[in-house]
This record gives structure tokens, C-alpha cells and sequence, in this order.
């Protein structure tokens, strides 16, 4: 399997953002019009994937604007969710996901008639999250000996030692140990200016909840590299898709790299938005 090979089911796609998948299924459901073996959910996948991408970049930010002001327990929880987004828009691009009507459902292409069919899964499992990882893990294990994305792949959660991402989380908000930052910590004894020292260097981090950022960053890549390719071939995509790049581009001010004509501009124009740190500036001029 190939990006390309990924892509390439999104040619004819349509764009129809009125509604979300889940809500056109119960439309169905309740109407009793419902075919679980050909569930013609074509037009609705791209919208919401870009919705999705939204999502990734606006918790991305937000991690980014706290790290910056030494927040570093919510920064990380507010990064996993970005990673969290990134794991469900890269599910659909798969074309293997969950979605929710009465409760939860797994939406897959069948590639031998190339229709989507929706089957019911174990709903009795409050991990809603750690099924969304397993699912990525599943759809693009292909990758895990790809250095570009494998750190993209959550990690097999039925063999240890891993790297589970929902239990940083969990950890962060719910144990003690952490919002050390009125003591100039961010949790027990690592110093906030480690933390510094980690955010802004790419590699070899010395803090295992950094973990949580290097996933950003390639399952980001993934993204964006699966998408250039969509709407390269889609030109209903290609025009959303642009729109919306332009509008972030915009946003970010990347062609200022003064950081006082940036609030400058920001001043005048009265916008409200991340003033970007360097670090994540130079990481999405490599992805636009």
C-alpha cells in the first residue's frame, strides 16, 4: 500500500458539507432507509476530514501558545488531542473508521465492490480512544519501517513495553504528580527549563511526554502528504483545500518573520489569532 493507493479512492469524491456523516446515517436510520452494505457516504468524507484537519492544527496551536507561557501539563493534553484528530481524519483517509449512530459504528470500504459497510462493534468498551488508536495502528501498519511516519503508528498496545498516548493524558490530568507548574516545575523534579530545552530542539528529547509531540509531527506529515495528493487529483477538494491553506497561511502571517510587524499587522487589521512561535512556523512552512 501507497500513499498514492490511499488517495486515489477520492477522485470522484464529491464535497458536501451541509451535515455530518454520523448525522446523514441517523437521517437514514430513523427513515428506515438505512443499507448497512452500502452506506453512500462519498460526498460527506472529504468535509468532514477537513474538518478534522481544522480541528488537529487549532489544538496544535493551542499547545504550542501554552508551551510558550510555561503551561506545560495543559500543553501536552491540549497536543494529544491534536493527535487524537490527526488518528480520525487519518482513519477516514483509510477508509476504515468509526462514527456514531445509537451509539458506536465501524464504517470500512470493501475494496472488492467498493462500497462502504457499516457493521456494529463491541459497544460495551468506554476506550473510545484506545479503539481509534488500535484502528490506526491496523490501517497503516504498512508504515511502521517508513522513518518519515512510522512514529505516525501507535504503538501495540498487547505488547510491552509501550508507549501508550491516552495514558499520558490520563496521567497529566488525573495523578498528582503534575500542575507542578507554580514551583517552576512541570512534574516531580523536571525543571520547566528542561522543558524549554526539549520544545525547541526536534530529536532526542529527554522528557517521555515529548513522545506526545514527535507523533504530532509525523502523523501530521502523513496527513498532509495523503491530502496534497487528494487534491491534486479532486478539483472540487483541490479548491477547499487551497482555500482553507490560504486562509491558514494568512492567519500565521508566515511571510513576516518580524515578530513586530506580525502584531503590528495583527493590531491593525483587529485579528485575533496564535501569534506562532519560530519552531512551529518553520514546521508547517515545510507542510504547506
Amino acid at each position: 500500500m501507497t500513499l498514492n493507493d490511499i488517495a486515489d479512492k477520492f477522485q470522484n469524491y464529491t464535497y458536501n458539507d451541509t451535515r455530518s456523516i454520523s448525522e446523514y446515517l441517523t437521517v437514514l436510520k430513523e427513515s428506515n432507509t438505512l443499507d448497512e452494505n452500502n452506506v453512500e457516504i462519498q460526498e460527506y468524507l472529504l468535509p468532514e476530514i477537513l474538518i478534522l484537519l481544522k480541528k488537529a492544527i487549532l489544538n496544535k496551536f493551542s499547545s504550542d501558545l501554552l508551551f510558550q507561557k510555561n503551561y506545560w501539563s495543559w500543553g501536552f493534553v491540549s497536543l494529544y488531542y491534536s493527535n487524537f484528530f490527526l488518528a480520525q481524519l487519518l482513519n477516514r483517509l483509510k477508509g476504515n473508521f468509526f462514527t456514531r449512530i445509537d451509539g458506536i459504528k465501524n464504517i470500512y470500504l470493501d475494496i472488492s465492490t467498493n462500497k462502504y459497510i457499516l457493521i456494529n462493534i463491541n459497544t460495551n468498551s468506554r476506550d473510545t480512544h484506545k479503539k481509534e488508536l488500535e484502528k490506526l495502528r491496523e490501517n497503516y501498519l504498512v508504515f511502521i519501517t517508513d522513518t518519515k511516519y512510522r512514529k505516525a503508528i501507535p504503538d501495540d498496545y498487547t505488547r510491552r513495553p509501550f508507549f501508550n498516548e491516552s495514558k499520558i493524558r490520563n496521567d497529566i490530568n488525573y495523578t498528582l504528580k503534575y500542575y507542578k507548574e507554580f514551583d517552576s516545575l512541570f512534574y516531580e523534579n523536571i525543571d520547566i527549563k528542561n522543558c524549554k530545552i526539549d520544545y525547541t530542539k526536534y530529536k532526542n528529547f529527554s522528557i517521555n511526554e515529548f513522545r506526545i509531540l514527535e507523533i504530532n509531527n509525523s502523523r501530521f506529515q502523513l496527513s498532509f502528504d495523503i491530502l496534497s495528493i487528494i487534491q491534486q487529483n479532486n478539483s472540487t477538494f483541490k479548491e477547499k483545500y487551497n482555500e482553507f491553506i490560504t486562509q491558514l497561511r494568512y492567519k500565521m502571517m508566515i511571510e513576516d518573520t518580524n515578530q513586530f510587524f506580525r502584531y503590528f499587522k495583527y493590531f491593525i487589521k483587529k485579528e485575533k489569532f496564535h501569534i506562532s512561535s519560530k519552531k512551529i512556523t518553520i514546521q508547517f512552512e515545510g507542510l504547506l
